[in-house]
């Protein structure tokens, strides 16, 4: 019988692999396709993504695999891996360090596993329910912040925010002290860290945020939808990410707002 320890050995495992092929891959040329939502993704992401499947397949064969860039395998498994092989392609394409891997076991619809790897700083976040969150092996907390006019606010890229949601963003901008863009999965792992207080994304897909639950809660921190709902494979395409509880209602209170 397997325990969540020997997942998360296996996960980090996945990460090794994920990060091998990134290290080298970014510093060759590679082919760039076009989506048809006009997102990219090139044949490094297809190579990750396969070479983790490959993995899972050998290991844990009764296991489902969600992936961002193949057909769903066993989707209707207990056990499912969610898979974002470069969190970040733009980013990734652009030569900046803040691209990483996010790989997620969700039990049921609830993620119980989540890591965040980011290849070109060396710095891993693994969450486990259960246990507390860590960075590089050692315990990290998010930090305390009880008003949003003293907090620093990150978003992956204010171009995803549709105009019916361009309000919102600018209520946020307005109310919190500091706006930090662009730091894709990263910033997340540095909320985990205590060195960012909250984030808001839209147009994002469950192999964006699954692997971001375990790691945002197992650091002390708050994870849901734009509802406040736990976040599960069946949950819409916005979350709110906080290191402070009074922070987390503050942003959704605000969100849910409307302008006068």
């Amino acid at each position: 019988m397997n325990t969540l320890q020997d997942y998360k050995i296996f996960a980090e495992q996945l990460a090794d692999a994920s990060r091998a092929i990134l290290q080298t891959a970014v510093h060759r040329p590679f082919d760039l396709e076009i989506k048809d939502d006009n997102s990219p993704v090139t044949e490094v992401d297809k190579a990750v993504e396969d070479k983790i499947r490959q993995l899972i397949a050998d290991r844990y064969p009764e296991h489902g695999i969600l992936g961002e860039e193949r057909a769903d395998t066993n989707p209707d498994a207990e056990f499912k891996w969610i898979i974002d092989p470069i969190d970040g392609t733009l980013p990734f394409l652009a030569g900046f360090p803040v691209f990483g891997t996010l790989i997620a076991l969700v039990q049921g619809e609830e993620a119980v596993i989540g890591v965040i790897d980011m290849p070109m700083t060396s710095e891993r976040w693994v969450g486990c329910n259960g246990t507390p969150t860590t960075r590089n092996g050692a315990v990290v907390r998010t930090r305390a912040c009880s008003d949003l006019s003293s907090a620093m606010m990150t978003t992956s890229n204010p171009d995803f925010w549709e105009s019916q949601d361009r309000p919102a963003l600018e209520r946020l901008n307005t109310a919190a002290r500091w706006g930090i863009y662009g730091g894709s999965c990263m910033a997340y792992g540095q909320i985990a860290s205590g060195r960012i207080d909250v984030g808001v994304e839209v147009n994002f897909n469950i192999h964006d945020y699954m692997a971001l639950v375990p790691v945002i809660q197992g650091a002390g921190g708050v994870i849901t939808d734009w509802d406040g709902a736990s976040l599960t494979i069946h949950s819409a395409d916005r979350f709110i990410a906080a290191g402070d509880p009074k922070i987390h209602q503050q942003v959704l209170q605000l969100l849910q707002s409307k302008d006068s």
